[in-house]
């Protein structure tokens, strides 16, 4: 609250006020001074010495743009009300009195800055240069004294006069902060600010400060970063390397594309092949079972007939020859034999006894048409009639029912 007090004072005539600022050898300092919105309009200027004779070291009329002047920076904020001066490269030599003002016809309102630049040699490095390929991260790590082990700690990215452009902060220890792709952890024990980048780009090639701030009045600048980042793609050996890798990226995806489809097309023929292996398996056994149903009912009709098929045992064979009952073949067959006067029988004789075998029905009678020679070597059981050398004759079977 003294500080704000002090800013409210700054710019009222004939007051004089003062803040203090620790700055450390090699680093930086932002320092802001506030003034009426009256004096929206007047020059700025910082200078250094015995007030009101102090010498100036920047002064402008130029409205929100940064001024440079040697290691001097003012910009003017006329929306803000204040204006903001940088200084770099702090030396011990530059630790004394300083004073922001306003130029103005009378007493000029004006502010006392203390300076007092201090070397931390034993705590802090002034400079660290890192590297990082694109797409990379970068880590930071910068220690800081620990008298600031309670204040608020930040990196900042530096963009021409202006140290601080873009800035991530962290107030409290052991808990991480992010503001964009920055983030930040304080490990107020350890003394040490931890920061990543990550995925960086060219764009990320920059100096950045990581610093303190005690009250929101000033920012010290601690250590300077310089990062920079390399873009493969635009290095012949990276080009070549990054032509290979896609070439060999590329061919390992068709191989790899080429080879599954091989594999598709091996399943797909060993499935085809196995489908018309069951076919031909199907087909073969519907044959074997219709060659085999036919077999059957050939067997069958054979056993059927061989058992309504009876040997006459008059139906022997004598000296080459067959005794059968005949008829004339000139003439009708009769159904029943005892009808037809015109018809004439034999009696065949079995050689073995005397004992005669007679066909007395005509149902029980098969007709067959043979050509029957005359055989002088045949007994006489047998009688052509006419003396017919040859005649046809039927043949009489009896089969039983």
């Amino acid at each position: 609250m003294k500080i704000i007090w002090t800013f409210t004072l700054l710019m009222i005539p004939g007051v004089l006020s003062s803040i203090s600022v620790t700055g450390y050898s090699g680093g930086g300092v932002s320092i802001r001074c506030r003034y009426d919105r009256r004096y929206t309009d007047y020059n700025k200027y910082f200078c250094r010495g015995q007030w009101p004779s102090c010498s100036d070291l920047i002064k402008t009329d130029i409205k929100d743009k940064w001024v440079d002047s040697g290691r001097f920076s003012l910009y003017d904020d006329t929306s803000a009300s204040l204006f903001t001066v940088t200084i770099r490269d702090l030396s011990e030599q530059d630790s004394g009195t300083y004073y922001c003002a306003v130029e103005r016809s009378g007493i000029d309102p004006h502010t006392e800055v203390n300076l007092n630049v201090v070397t931390a040699a034993d705590c802090c490095q002034k400079s660290i240069s890192l590297s990082a390929a694109a797409g990379a991260s970068v880590n930071i790590s910068c220690r800081y004294p620990q008298s600031h082990s309670a204040d608020v700690k930040f990196v900042c990215r530096r963009s021409g006069s202006d140290l601080c452009a873009e800035e991530t902060s962290v107030k409290e220890s052991r808990r991480w902060s992010a503001e964009g792709q920055m983030q930040l952890y304080d490990d107020r024990e350890q003394q040490l600010l931890t920061g990543i980048i990550s995925h960086v780009t060219q764009q990320h090639s920059a100096e950045y400060w990581c610093g303190v701030q005690s009250d929101p009045g000033h920012k010290s600048f601690i250590t300077r970063v310089l990062v920079s980042v390399t873009d493969v793609p635009k290095t012949t050996s990276s080009s070549s390397s990054a032509s290979v890798f896609k070439t060999s990226t590329s061919t390992s995806i068709t191989s790899e594309s080429s080879n599954k489809l091989k594999v598709l097309y091996l399943i797909i023929s060993l499935v085809l092949v196995l489908l018309v292996l069951i076919i031909i398996g199907v087909l073969l056994l519907v044959l074997y079972k219709k060659h085999q149903s036919r077999a059957d009912g050939v067997s069958s009709s054979q056993t059927g007939a061989e058992k309504h098929e009876v040997v006459r045992p008059d139906a022997v064979s004598h000296t080459g020859c067959e005794y059968e009952e005949i008829k004339d073949s000139h003439k009708q067959l009769p159904t029943n034999p005892s009808v037809s006067p015109d018809c004439v029988y034999a009696t065949v004789q079995k050689d073995s006894g005397g004992s005669q075998i007679f066909n007395t029905s005509a149902e029980d009678l098969n007709y067959s048409v043979v050509n029957f020679q005359k055989n002088p070597n045949c007994p006489e059981g047998v009688r052509l009639r006419n003396n017919q050398d040859h005649s046809e004759y039927a043949a009489v079977n009896h089969l039983t029912a």
